[in-house]
């Protein structure tokens, strides 16, 4: 079968490798059909890692968003069947240690995530004609075009980032950055009862597809400073936000204009050099800050709001390409004025 292999730092191929196999009774072969481009996948290509703690060292099949038919089931297999639609969530803890023992699942001490080098061998991630997951992994979804099954994932850290917030019906909440997963943390932050949500980015564009995706407002910092230093008069304009760009500029303007003991909810990944430099906003105001890391327990509202249509993300899709065009697809996906960009396994095309 066909896959998208990472050799090396910008040296990525559609190649052949071994068919995926069921080696475990609960899990299934799931025919893929869109798969989405993240970040982290960005880094792998541009740098052949993430930071310096997690590097290529083999061939790695990278991607770990996607929407799949499941074509084959393992003996013991329950939630599954031939012939479903699945939306895949990249995690598969061990189900043993500590913390999966206490469904902690997120900080499980030996989690495989698909499509990443963080182990050795690395774990063979979705940008593949099949993959082999646990059945645990697959959620059910009906009628649902593949371009947006891709989003199961990116939605997934959306809604931790929003969990992570507590109860915000009739709250007013801010989110920075207007990035895909900005503008998804601004959608599920409405199907959860925000009275509103305030957008803000440097960049006008995003800005104006964060509307399409549900904000109730957005602001071009850069254009409009001064709004920024309204929100922050009298302590703080807002009940509680999301930071989504990691940088640490823009988490101190978040602090700025959130009301004492509101809770921020870090979702954007800081790299080195470009965490918070002041934190005088967060030790006077009594903040209550939380990191996000990868999701899980989210996974059932994700199925919900995409198979139910409460949460439409396509207009967060720039980009298409098949596997065949995977340096391509790469390449468009790096370019700042793309949003989301997904790769065609099926010969499918958003309309």
């Amino acid at each position: 079968m066909k896959a998208v292999v990472l050799h090396k730092k910008e040296d990525l191929r559609w190649e052949d490798i071994p068919d995926a196999k069921i080696k475990d009774p609960h899990e299934v072969v799931v025919k893929m059909l869109a798969a989405g481009i993240c970040g982290s996948d960005q880094h792998y290509y541009k740098e052949g890692g993430i930071g310096t703690a997690i590097v290529v060292r083999e061939p790695i099949v990278i991607g770990h968003e996607g929407c799949g038919i499941v074509e084959e089931v393992g003996s013991e297999v329950t939630k599954v069947k031939k012939g479903d639609l699945v939306v895949l969530r990249p995690a598969r803890p061990c189900f043993d240690c500590y913390y999966c023992k206490h469904h902690m699942y997120t900080y499980c001490e030996h989690v495989q995530h698909l499509g990443s080098a963080a182990l050795f061998p690395h774990t063979t991630g979705l940008f593949a004609e099949y993959v082999s997951v646990h059945e645990v992994q697959c959620g059910v979804v009906h009628n649902l075009k593949p371009c947006v099954g891709a989003f199961a994932e990116p939605l997934g850290i959306a809604y931790s980032g929003v969990n992570a917030l507590g109860n915000i019906i009739g709250k007013d909440v801010a989110v920075m950055g207007a990035g895909p997963i900005g503008c998804l943390c601004a959608a599920a932050a409405k199907t959860v009862g925000a009275n509103s949500v305030t957008v803000i980015d440097i960049r006008q564009e995003p800005l104006e597809t964060a509307l399409k995706m549900g904000a109730d407002a957005i602001c071009n910092s850069k254009d409009h400073p001064e709004q920024m230093d309204k929100w922050a008069e009298h302590k703080g304009s807002f009940d509680c936000g999301i930071e989504a760009t990691g940088n640490g500029f823009a988490a101190v303007q978040l602090m700025k204009i959130v009301r004492p003991t509101g809770v921020i909810s870090q979702v954007g990944m800081y790299g080195l050099g470009h965490e918070p430099k002041d934190l005088g906003p967060f030790a006077v105001k009594g903040l209550k800050w939380h990191s996000v890391f990868r999701f899980y327990e989210e996974f059932g509202a994700v199925i919900g709001a995409l198979d139910r249509g409460l949460i439409d993300p396509t207009p967060l899709l720039s980009a298409s390409f098949t596997g065949d065009k995977c340096v391509e697809a790469m390449q468009a996906a790096l370019d700042p004025k793309t949003m989301k960009v997904e790769v065609d396994f099926n010969g499918y095309k958003p309309e």
